[in-house]
């Protein structure tokens, strides 16, 4: 088919829609063809993620110390009464698109 060519809006479709199909079919090919292997001795499954050291421990303690005490200091901070919210939501227009 010539690249310069505009493809027509049935054969796209037949195309996306005999796509769709294989794809879809493609997973339960594999499962099929699982099912008929003999058994294999069972694997260990890897570990997900490594164990945590001591020094990744502290770390990770210090990180959430660090977090809550930011926290609890914009908690703590005291706005006058009737001040402006920090962000308002206002719509933009949507551009004319030029041509």
């Amino acid at each position: 088919m010539d690249v310069t060519q505009r493809m027509d809006r049935r054969r796209f479709v037949r195309l996306l829609a005999v796509g769709a199909a294989a794809a879809a079919t493609a997973p339960l090919a594999g499962a099929a063809s699982a099912k008929q292997r003999p058994a294999a001795a069972p694997h260990k499954a890897a570990p997900t993620h490594r164990a945590l050291t001591a020094a990744m421990k502290k770390e990770i303690e210090i990180q959430k110390k660090s977090v809550a005490d930011m926290v609890k200091v914009i908690r703590a901070y005291e706005l006058p009464p009737g001040s402006p919210p920090a962000s308002v939501f206002r719509p933009m227009r949507a551009r004319r698109r030029e041509r």
